[in-house]
């Protein structure tokens, strides 16, 4: 018996179903069979749920677009620019939203939907346009139909099996990381140590998001209990981030005996462990034992005092994230044992201490949208003035290449193998197999081996992207109709059109700025460091933060960007070519990344500690101290938004001279805090004053351990023109 693989299987089903929705397509009659096709080969993914995901935002963008098609035709039928202003607009409010959203494909589908139809139906027959739009919307929805039931019936690959394992990998790194923090908050081993665990839990959280998408669709059991399951994604995200929070102040306590300030302590890192013991095991299908009990971390105040000012700082930072830990952890047990049916009450919600607005502005989204619209409006005009092969076609094929360049974030360069794959398999099909069958046995058969072929070869998900580029350039050469000619001239404009709205996708996203991996890296880093000092300008002690509705947007906006733009950072090292860096590797771009990460949780920790009422006595007596070492890190990120080589003239390392500082302060402090008398500073007054002094001072670690790592990089070297 011969045992075939996942591989051979998926190439199989999508194989069949490419030729059944081909054979349906053409028993009907229907016009251009070769959009039931592209149905089948775009949504063909790993397993059934991926795939009838997919199948589902592309029949959903299918009835958009062609609704949105047919309004700009009634409204426009005779004004041309008016049409193509209106239609560029949408396309570029749908590629604003599919950066970044989790329906990308969604908002694809629906802008080029939108744009076949008018280009294919015309402004001047409305009854043509309207006949293209209901065939668009058919012809899609019989292909998901078919490809949904060759998966169902055929070799089904539920997703559920998946967001099950994908859970348990992903809370297996979050146990592994949280042991791993604490030994080091013990004194046992470096920051260094945990680098590739905390990669892994980045990498197995987007994935966990992934999976649960598809899950939902194509598994009833996942789709009852969807908000359970959500919830358990926004946990965990939620728990990543505090975990990040909890290592950053480390530092500031070696050599700290924290069981005499935090006397428990010992007692709530067990029962954390405990907890993601019992997760692990629910996850693996054993009941749990017991119920988590809630324990509130004691605070010795009496011990505490023995400590210097910072560590006092740094502990209080500490102590509120063990608390945000004990109660996710909490949280996250009774998630678990919801889903699995260990427990019949549903959860009650943690309490969200994340920002509360969801007011937020992508500058990358933005500049992708005016990429594409800029490629509509250049093809527009090239098609106008030029009429190139292909003629209005040249305009979709332009700027729908633009845009799938613009959603997966890659050059419309790297998609060119793809093209070229497709033109020569389109060419051996259409020129020397085609003309010599008879009868859709023998068609069906030719598709079937062809479409088998490419995606047995393009199987791995690295050349996924390569693998959509070739089946559809594919389809769209072979031109497979109920009365089939044959035209070589058609095959040779067609495939001229393909590369020449590829040549001018390509030239058209350095119209602005250059699309080279190391040049995005560039400008993203100074986008960061230019809204780090904004964002520092803006925490002076004695600043209003309500002074007008228009900085507190700008604050909202840039505090959103900057603690998104380290994972862009961190996904750009991944795609930089570093045989034009020699000396450079991908591992100490990605640890660049990641002290800008630390950097931007630093400010955030740093924005919260403001909000917290101040003692007005160490206000006043340390005022002038606070703002000029703010005024020294604001200046610094100047300097690194203008030239990344710049740096403050400091006479002596930056270590050493933050070191002498806070040694100064602290002596001071605590000579100011001898002469008050507890009587008039409170606890609460005191340890906020000095968790908004300590996260100056981790800041400050933050920009150096940045600086360390960018003394090592030939920044010059990356700033250099190449062609």
């Amino acid at each position: 018996m011969i045992v075939l693989s996942t591989r051979a299987k998926e190439s199989i089903k999508t194989g069949l179903a490419i030729v059944v929705a081909y054979a349906i397509a053409l028993y009907l009659g229907w016009e251009k069979p070769f959009w039931a096709g592209f149905a089948v080969a775009m949504i063909s993914l790993d397993t059934a749920g991926q795939s009838l995901n997919k199948g589902a935002m592309r029949m959903l963008g299918t009835v958009l677009g062609a609704t949105m098609a047919l309004i700009f035709l009634s409204l426009f039928p005779q004004d041309r620019w008016a049409l193509i202003l209106c239609v560029s607009l949408y396309y570029g409010f749908c590629v604003y939203a599919l950066v970044g959203s989790k329906r990308p494909y969604f908002w694809f589908v629906s802008a080029f939907v939108c744009l076949i139809i008018i280009v294919d139906g015309g402004p001047a027959d409305s009854l043509n346009a309207f006949r293209t739009a209901v065939a668009r919307v058919e012809e899609t929805a019989m292909g998901i139909l078919v490809y949904t039931l060759i998966s169902e019936f055929i070799w089904h690959r539920s997703t559920r099996d998946e967001l099950e394992e994908a859970t348990r990998k992903l809370f297996a790194s979050h146990h592994g990381l949280y042991r791993a923090y604490r030994e080091l908050m013990a004194g046992a081993g470096t920051a260094e140590d945990s680098r590739a665990l905390r990669m892994q839990e980045v990498q197995l959280v987007t994935a966990l998001g992934q999976t649960l998408n598809a899950a939902e669709t194509d598994s009833y059991a996942v789709w009852e209990i969807r908000h359970q399951w959500r919830r358990l994604h926004a946990l965990s995200s939620e728990l990543m981030e505090t975990l990040e929070r909890w290592r950053e102040s480390f530092p500031e306590l070696q050599g700290v005996d924290l069981l005499k300030p935090l006397p428990n302590l010992a007692s709530l890192c067990s029962e954390i462990d405990g907890r993601f013991t019992a997760i692990e095991g629910m996850l693996a299908g054993e009941v749990p034992e017991r119920v988590p009990e809630t324990i509130t971390l004691a605070f010795d105040i009496a011990e505490s005092r023995n400590l210097g000012h910072f560590q006092k700082a740094a502990l209080a930072v500490t102590k509120t994230q063990l608390d945000r830990l004990e109660a996710l952890s909490r949280s996250l047990f009774e998630c678990v044992a919801y889903i699995k049916t260990y427990r019949e009450q549903v959860p009650i919600a943690v309490q969200d201490d994340t920002e509360g607005t969801k007011l937020k502005f992508d500058p990358d989204a933005f500049q992708g949208a005016v990429t594409v619209m800029a490629a509509l409006w250049i093809s527009f005009f090239v098609w106008i003035y030029i009429d190139p092969p292909q003629h209005a076609i040249f305009v979709f094929l332009c700027s729908q290449w633009t845009m799938g360049a613009v959603m997966v974030r890659q050059r419309v360069s790297v998609l060119l193998p793809g093209f070229i794959v497709g033109i020569l398999l389109a060419g051996i099909a259409y020129i020397f197999v085609m003309p010599h069958l008879s009868g859709y046995a023998q068609l069906g058969l030719m598709l079937f081996s062809f479409t088998v072929g490419i995606f047995y070869i393009f199987w791995a998900p690295r050349f996924r992207l390569t693998r959509s580029v070739v089946l559809a350039v594919f389809q769209i050469l072979v031109v497979i109709e109920n009365e089939q000619t044959y035209d070589f001239v058609s095959y040779a404009n067609t495939s001229a059109a393909i590369l020449l709205a590829v040549a001018l996708a390509a030239a058209i996203e350095y119209i602005v700025f250059s699309p080279r991996p190391e040049k995005v890296f560039l400008r993203l880093l100074s986008r960061f460091f230019r809204q780090a000092a904004f964002m520092m300008s803006r925490l002076a002690l004695e600043r209003d933060q309500r002074k007008g509705w228009a900085e507190r947007w700008r604050m909202v906006l840039y505090r959103h960007d900057l603690l998104a733009l380290p994972e862009k950072l961190a996904a750009l090292s991944q795609k930089i070519d570093y045989r034009v860096l020699p000396g450079h590797t991908p591992e100490q771009v990605q640890a660049l990344a990641t002290s800008l990460e630390t950097v931007a949780l630093r400010i955030k920790e740093l924005m919260a500690a403001r909000e917290y009422p101040q003692a007005e006595l160490l206000v006043r007596e340390y005022h002038h101290d606070l703002r000029e070492w703010r005024v020294l890190i604001e200046e610094q990120f100047r300097l690194w938004a203008h030239d990344l080589t710049e740096e403050v003239e400091m006479g002596v390392d930056p270590h050493a001279r933050l070191l002498t500082r806070m040694a100064k302060l602290e002596a001071r402090i605590d000579e100011t805090y001898k002469q008050a008398g507890e009587d008039q500073l409170s606890s609460q007054d005191y340890e906020n004053f000095f968790r908004f002094l300590g996260s100056f001072r981790g800041l400050s670690e933050a920009g150096i351990g940045y600086l360390r790592l960018a003394d090592k990089v030939n920044w010059r070297q990356w700033q250099e023109a190449r062609f």
